[in-house]
């Protein structure tokens, strides 16, 4: 009887949710957050294949370290909080989405260093130089 009542408890539930659900908004949501992902990753290209002359390399603080938000290719995209520590510059705070090689997780703690490449052009164009 228990057996049967569990499952009479469960489709109940399910038609609660049901209700509630709204596929349209969580399409909606995922869209708006998948725009903003790409644009984290356009800026994080723009740093990384910036020609020479206009990219610098310079150590940042990590301030804070966010829930993975994702995967790619079995690497945790981690939403950081970074101090740009750039010589002749006083420190700029930049959040930036990484995406973080498994074997440098344990790399990201609040305090660390980390190297990253900066376009002079577009100083939102930040990315994790992990090399």
């Amino acid at each position: 009887m228990g057996f049967f009542k569990d499952i009479h408890t469960i489709t109940k539930q399910a038609k609660e949710i049901d209700k509630t659900f709204d596929p349209g908004a969580q399409a909606r949501d995922a869209t708006s957050r998948m725009a903003a992902m790409n644009q984290q990753f356009a800026q994080a290209n723009a740093a990384l294949a910036a020609p020479p002359e206009d990219a610098v390399e310079v150590p940042a603080s990590i301030v804070t370290v966010g829930m993975t938000s994702g995967m790619i290719n079995m690497d945790p995209i981690v939403p950081l909080d970074l101090l740009i520590l750039e010589p002749g510059l006083p420190p700029r705070p930049v959040k930036a989405s990484v995406v973080v090689p498994m074997a440098r997780l344990a790399q990201l703690q609040p305090g660390g260093q980390l190297n990253v490449r900066v376009s002079r052009s577009d100083p939102s164009a930040v990315a994790v130089v992990w090399a």
